[in-house]
């Protein structure tokens, strides 16, 4: 009688130790699921929130969300299908502070590698091609200079071939190369006793506005080059 007790006394321990295991075991699961779903969630948040990171190439920046046109234009797609169109940031250090523009009209068809837009800075005009084909549908004569690539956009267009233009530009680490391309190709162009030419040289930031210290020979030559407008 008494060892039947003792039996019986010993199984019930066994179960609760049992059951006080098995609640363990799954306590410690539970809270590793929980846990790691919320890493895996921020995981998650983290790389949705991610966004592209601009790329620089020396003193001239280029947003990840732009291409760029061999004539110094950028194009980027915007949320509502249209393209908005602008000078880089190479081209708005060369040209500087506008005197006047003269943009394609709304409605009016614009073509990739053609000629869209005259600007005038201190006496001198450079005419820039734009970098894709389509309808213009705005434009933006009272730019923000400041902001080649935000408020200083040019025109937008309704693209009728944005695959096939896109496929002509340059984007991300090809960019880069590009544009630190085009630094030094406009270094050497400058002649060593200007001023602004051992600026860059030495590292300092180019001269902004250098049309307006260029003679009217030598801007003529340097806006064929890099702007691509009588090619």
């Amino acid at each position: 009688m008494h060892g039947n007790e003792f039996l019986n006394g010993y199984s019930a321990k066994l179960v609760e130790y049992g059951l006080a295991v098995a609640y363990l075991i799954l306590f410690v699961g539970f809270w590793r699921f929980i846990h790691g779903g919320k890493e895996a969630a921020k995981a998650v948040v983290a790389k949705a929130v991610e966004l592209p990171r601009a790329v620089t190439a020396g003193w001239f920046q280029v947003p990840a969300d732009v291409a760029l046109h061999p004539g110094h234009t950028w194009a980027r797609m915007e949320e509502d299908g249209t393209v908005a169109v602008g000078l880089d940031d190479l081209g708005h250090r060369m040209v500087g502070a506008l005197d006047g523009i003269a943009l394609p009209a709304p409605g009016s068809l614009v073509e990739q590698g053609a000629s869209a837009v005259m600007l005038e800075a201190g006496g001198r005009h450079v005419g820039l091609l734009s970098p894709v084909d389509g309808e213009v549908v705005a434009t933006n004569a009272a730019r923000d200079g400041s902001a080649p690539y935000g408020d200083g956009w040019l025109f937008k267009v309704r693209p009728s071939r944005w695959a096939r233009n896109a496929a002509q530009l340059l984007t991300g680490e090809a960019a880069r190369e590009w544009v630190e391309e085009q630094g030094r190709r406009l270094t050497m162009r400058l002649a060593p006793e200007m001023a602004l030419a051992p600026a860059m040289h030495d590292g300092g930031a180019p001269v902004h506005g250098m049309a307006r210290e260029l003679d009217a020979e030598h801007w003529d030559e340097i806006a064929r080059e890099f702007f691509r407008t009588q090619e």
